[in-house]
């Protein structure tokens, strides 16, 4: 980042400097190496009319805005009415010393067009940890994927048991004969090279195909990896042109790549009378549209040396995801897609066509009766849950009849509910961890049949949930209405929440200072969605750290939305007569006068990030006059007194930085204050994480002391469920009805 700010900066000087016989041109490029092998490519422009005063503010708040979008990012930019600035890890633009020929006439293979049928080998990877597999698992495993690619699969993953995991990958254009063909040969030669590892993968121009006796992550992974692509030991500045073409033609690809249903696209570029550029991308059919452009495009920034590319073929091959390109059609199109026909010859055509006569519209007829049949019993079937679903959610229910599941399949998905997928309970449901028949992994949540409590804050979670998108939330899938069953189905997040890692000491892992600086981040944006970014302004009313779950990279997803309100995008506060959420974490106004907004949220995080910076939860303790809150009393003390870094949780032994920690501490303390207008917003809080250069305000002393006379009633129940067993905690529920907002 240090890096690309220092390079950003020096186009953004040169393009609002005006140039000699060019004084509106307002661009300029700048290019700087990250490693020996890997560029940085940076573009600043304005619009003509600037001023190069003018130009050079709107660059600057332009490259300000960098952090917040792309922090830790391989590409980026940010677009201004009058002034734009991106960067990549690729050469997306053109320089002005590029030949105006696209590609040399050497250097590149002259190969007829025609598409090889010939699955040719390239190469494999055996891991040299020992296999856990035997032999029969073994073959049994290979046997599987081979029958699966006969049935007509370009992509499966099958597993034997809990012993052994694998997938194949055909690409995207082969007809089911050679796709068989392909892993039949790969299946041959990976039980030979790595019998006695624990995973291995073999690469073919046609497939690949890899195995592991631990189970194989949905998401993508960039090792191990093959590689074709010449590589020279200095830069061709002649193929600069064909660098960028190549590049932005890759980037585009990517993107369609991801959209389509197939995971798979190809294209063909004109570069001049002689010469076309052919290119095809494809990913595993089990990646979302965002995890397979993101694989394509760490191919694209990352796997590919564009200062050294010394070839105008090639091609990369990740586990989970794969480009080419050539100056050769290397893949089919149309109808060579499809597999041969065997035409009918000689004299048994007529005998045949009798026997077609006869079966075909007999087996017609028995098809039409069990379409009518299923239809029917499909139509009753679905009259039903319709009209279940108009019963709990009205006018909402057409949107959301996409997402009800059968409660067949939430039985056969969890096994009929048994104990083996318990995971644990939280508020008014049990939990589950389930598996599609797809693979899908998923966390399914059961409110309790005969508790009228919950009910209200499962269709709210529904109606909400449904509509909100964003990495740092939890994925909602759907759910179930079935009589008395009500179900929610998550993706399953396996590292459960944030506060099995801070506060659980028997089954506690220490969290480095990065993943905890990280995880504040991440939480802070999901926050920031809510508030500004998503569709609807969201007030969550219950963050915690055990609402915070945690995925297998230990990212932050925000979960439980049963309490959450959504308020007009101008609406600052809300209130309510009922005071709901979990004590310790809810802000002073909402606690009181059960005044909530986007700054009782802000409350709540602030508690959190310093409950992850210190390790300690916020225990409140009684006095004959007040309540007091314990941590954030600790830390204002620490503060106060200049030993801010003698809160840091002790299990944090080295490789801390002190100005993020001091940095956290004091915004935590400033998302604390007493009065809601003094708090920062999230995209404030967002700007002073994302930010070295920031000077942050002051924090007065928060609020330790709520007055005894707080009349309430105390609930140990949770507000709602989360993936695993959780403690109860307080909930304060105030009967007294408050109208009175605090003044601006």
């Amino acid at each position: 980042m240090p890096l690309l700010f220092s390079t950003m900066n020096e186009a953004a000087d040169e393009a609002a400097q005006p140039h000699v016989g060019e004084e509106n041109k307002k661009f300029a490029t700048r290019e700087a190496n990250i490693s020996t092998y890997q560029p940085l490519y940076c573009l600043a422009q304005c619009t003509p009319d600037l001023s190069p005063n003018d130009c050079r503010t709107c660059l600057s708040t332009a490259i300000g805005n960098l952090p917040l979008c792309c922090n830790g990012k391989q590409g980026g930019r940010v677009l201004f009415p009058s002034c734009n600035v991106r960067y990549e890890l690729y050469p997306f633009y053109r320089t002005t010393n590029a030949s105006s020929q696209l590609v040399p006439e050497t250097n590149y293979p002259k190969q007829d067009s025609r598409f090889s049928q010939d699955p040719f080998y390239l190469s494999y990877n055996c891991s040299s940890k020992r296999s856990t597999i035997n032999d029969k698992n073994f073959k049994l495993l290979l046997s599987y994927m081979f029958s699966n690619a006969t049935n007509g699969n370009k992509f499966r993953k099958v597993q034997v048991k809990e012993m052994a995991y694998g997938f194949f990958l055909c690409r995207g254009d082969l007809p089911v004969n050679l796709c068989s063909q392909c892993v039949k040969k790969a299946t041959d030669q990976i039980y030979s090279k790595c019998l006695s590892s624990s995973e291995g993968i073999i690469w073919y121009s046609h497939c690949l195909l890899r195995y592991s006796d631990q189970k194989l992550f949905s998401n993508f992974e960039t090792r191990p990896m093959h590689r074709d692509i010449n590589i020279t030991e200095y830069s061709i500045y002649d193929q600069n042109l064909f660098a960028s073409t190549l590049s932005n033609q890759l980037s585009q690809l990517a993107n369609y790549t991801g959209d389509s249903n197939e995971r798979y696209m190809t294209n063909s570029l004109k570069l001049n009378d002689e010469q076309t550029l052919y290119s095809l991308e494809q990913c595993t059919q089990e990646l979302s549209s965002n995890e397979c452009s993101s694989c394509l495009n760490n191919i694209i920034g990352t796997a590919i040396p564009w200062l050294f590319l010394g070839s105008v073929g090639g091609r990369v091959i990740y586990p989970n995801c794969n480009l080419r390109f050539e100056l050769f059609q290397f893949y089919m199109d149309g109808d060579e897609a499809q597999p041969p026909t065997s035409p009918l010859s000689g004299g048994d055509a007529a005998e045949n066509r009798k026997i077609i006569f006869i079966v075909v519209p007999a087996i017609i007829l028995l098809m039409l009766f069990f379409i009518g049949y299923y239809l029917l019993k499909r139509r009753g079937r679905k009259s039903r849950r319709t009209i279940i679903l108009r019963k709990n959610f009205g006018e909402e229910s057409a949107t959301l009849e996409p997402l009800q599941f059968d409660w067949e399949v939430i039985e056969a998905a969890t096994n009929n509910f048994s104990n083996d997928n318990y995971i644990g309970k939280g508020g008014f449901r049990e939990v589950y961890k389930g598996i599609f028949s797809d693979g899908r992994e998923v966390a399914i949540k059961r409110l309790s049949r005969n508790s009228m409590q919950g009910e209200e804050e499962f269709k709210n979670e529904v109606l909400l949930i449904a509509k909100l998108q964003h990495r740092n939330l939890v994925t909602f899938i759907g759910f179930c209405l079935e009589e008395q069953e009500k179900i929610l189905i998550y993706e399953f997040v396996p590292n459960k929440s944030l506060d099995y890692f801070l506060f659980d000491s028997q089954r506690q892992k220490v969290l480095t200072w990065v993943d905890r600086f990280n995880i504040i981040g991440g939480i802070a944006r999901g926050i920031l969605y809510l508030h500004e970014l998503s569709r609807l302004k969201v007030i969550h009313r219950d963050l915690k750290p055990s609402n915070i779950l945690l995925d297998e990279n230990m990212i932050p997803k925000i979960s439980d939305f049963g309490l959450a309100r959504i308020v007009e995008i101008s609406q600052d506060e809300g209130s309510t007569n009922r005071i709901v959420g979990t004590y310790g974490y809810m802000a002073p106004e909402y606690t009181m006068l059960g005044q909530f907004s986007e700054k009782s949220d802000v409350y709540s995080f602030g508690v959190m990030l310093l409950e992850i910076v210190t390790g300690k939860k916020n225990i409140r303790s009684s006095t004959s006059h007040n309540v007091v809150d314990g941590l954030l009393n600790h830390v204002w003390r620490q503060w106060k007194d200049e030993t801010p870094l003698s809160i840091l949780d002790p299990k944090i032994k080295e490789d801390y930085s002190k100005t993020e920690v001091i940095k956290c501490i004091q915004i935590g303390l400033l998302c604390v204050q007493p009065q809601p207008d003094v708090r920062p917003s999230m995209v404030t809080v967002a700007s002073y994480i994302n930010s070295y250069s920031v000077e942050l305000p002051i924090p007065q002393e928060p609020t330790f002391f709520m007055r005894g006379s707080i009349s309430s009633e105390y609930a140990a129940q949770e507000s709602s469920s989360t993936q695993f067993t959780n403690s109860s905690s307080l909930i304060s529920i105030n009967q007294m009805s408050a109208s009175t907002f605090f003044p601006r």
